[in-house]
């Protein structure tokens, strides 16, 4: 099973908003999908509430236990589970960290969320665990955009595709659903899974790499 956890230090980073249209979007592809809420201010669990459709799964592990609960999710045939994280150092981040496949960064086009990114890297860093950045709630074609593409390929894996700042997100987010729900041709649709695209093939390299160091 693949433990996505969706991690940034830096609030206000979309972080909340990439998970939900990434599960959403890997649901409905694969199937066999849950999301879990470790995030206090609890923003994935009010989108998930406000849902008609009770897929993907809102799941609860003790973090405490977390690897008992992983594999009992995997028993289960779970084989994708996102996990939102707070926006701050706590101890229970370094549990998630630890056992994640992957973790992905959201980072906005801006001096401050660059600056932020250090933070994240360390804990990230400190757990071993593989990571990619994506670029979100990006403008259009800003030089600001494009220097943010060259600081952070500097450091570590960059998703090729740019999640824009687009009104389809908050507007699919109102009513509990996804961008991949509303209008799965749109513009916002196409960059979530591509990004999607590119998370799953990191995904399936780095189950490879596990398996030839075993």
């Amino acid at each position: 099973m693949h433990v996505i956890v969706v991690a940034s230090q830096k609030g206000g980073a979309g972080k909340t908003s990439l998970l939900r249209n990434l599960a959403v979007a890997t649901h409905q592809v694969h199937g066999s999908t849950v999301i879990l809420d470790t995030d206090p201010q609890g923003s994935l669990t009010s989108w998930w509430n406000r849902r008609e459709d009770a897929q993907p799964p809102l799941v609860k592990l003790e973090l405490s236990d977390f690897a008992a609960g992983v594999e009992r999710l995997k028993a289960a045939g779970i084989e994708y589970l996102f996990v939102d994280t707070p926006p701050s150092v706590r101890p229970e981040l370094r549990t998630l960290l630890a056992h994640a496949s992957l973790a992905i960064v959201p980072v906005r086009p801006s001096p401050d969320d660059l600056d932020a990114v250090g933070d994240t890297l360390a804990l990230i860093e400190e757990a071993s665990c593989p990571f990619v950045f994506v670029l979100t709630q990006a403008k259009p074609r800003t030089r600001l955009q494009m220097q943010a593409v060259m600081a952070l390929a500097k450091h570590g894996k960059l998703a090729p595709t740019v999640v824009h700042d687009r009104q389809d997100f908050p507007t699919a987010a109102i009513s509990g659903k996804a961008v991949t729900e509303i209008e799965p041709e749109t513009a916002a649709a196409r960059e979530i899974k591509e990004v999607l695209d590119y998370v799953l093939t990191q995904l399936r390299k780095e189950a490879s790499k596990a398996e030839r160091q075993a």
